[in-house]
This record gives C-alpha cells, structure tokens and sequence, in this order.
C-alpha cells in the first residue's frame, strides 16, 4: 500500500471565492458597460475625424464645423437581450452629408455664392465606414480587456477599469 500525501487546497479555495466575488458583484455588468462606452468613445473620434467642415467665403460670416462638433454618444443602456449605446448627432442636415442628396441645379445658394451644379452629391458615409472600421477592431480590444480581467479575478484584485 502507498502512502497518501497531502494536498493543499487553499488555492482553489481562493480561486472558488474570487469567482464567487466575481458573481455575486456587478464587475460583470460593469465590465460590458464600460467596454461598449470605450467603442463607442472610440467610434465617435473616427466619425469626427470624416466629417467634414464646411469652408464658406469670409464675407459670408458663417463657420464649418457644426456638423463634425454634433456628433455625440449616450449612455450605455441595458435592453431586453443585451445593452446598446448610441452615437448620434442631431444636426438637422447630418442624414443629407451621410447618405447622399438630391439638390436642384442651377439654384444660387447665397451661404456659399455660388449655384448649384450637380443634380446629386455623394454621401460622406463618414459613420458607416467608422462603425464598419469599430466591428473589424472590437475583437482585439475585447480580448484584452477580457484577458485583464481575468488575470485580475484570478489573481484576486478588484478588476481595475
């Protein structure tokens, strides 16, 4: 007969109540909150950086840039499956730069003192090529905050943010 050794479970033990910790609080909840405002955060800047300013001749007195400084981001909400965040901007002629317009030919537009030429203008798709560019990256950034996560659940810490 062999002799039985000792085993010290203390680790597991640890380990067991990290996890437990890790249930009975909200870092859980916490964590997705906190990353999808990190995306969305990270979303906003890239929208920024497409959207155009308007350049208008000096005597017209007006100044580009209200549709870039529009853009803005709610607050993560939790919904029936999941959580969603916005990205908005309420700039009344945001959907026209975004997706396109029409515009009638040969009308004088006195902001810019110049008529009209082109019966259609392109979009920007500034957002939807920043949302597009956000979902291909989303993987990378998730699994490092997953894996700090982690790391500080089983090492015992409070998982910093």
């Amino acid at each position: 007969m062999g002799r039985w050794g000792k085993f010290d479970f203390t680790e597991f033990k640890n380990l067991a109540k990290s996890i437990q910790n890790v249930l009975d609080s909200n870092i859980i909840n916490d964590f997705i909150k906190d990353f999808l405002l990190e995306m969305a955060f990270r979303a906003e800047r890239k929208i920024k950086r497409r959207t155009p300013v308007g350049q208008y001749p000096a005597e017209s007195g007006m100044v580009g840039g209200l549709l870039r400084r529009g853009w803005e981001v709610g607050e993560v909400k939790r919904i029936a499956n999941g959580y969603e965040v916005e990205i908005f901007n309420n700039t009344e002629y945001a959907p026209y730069v975004e997706y396109g317009h029409r515009q009638e030919v040969g009308r004088y537009v006195p902001a810019i003192g110049k008529r009209l030429k082109k019966p259609w203008v392109e979009g920007r798709f500034m957002m939807t090529i920043s949302m597009q560019e956000i979902e291909r990256e989303l993987p990378i950034y998730l699994e490092r905050r997953m894996t700090r996560l982690m790391k500080d659940i089983l090492n015992g810490r409070t998982p910093r943010r």
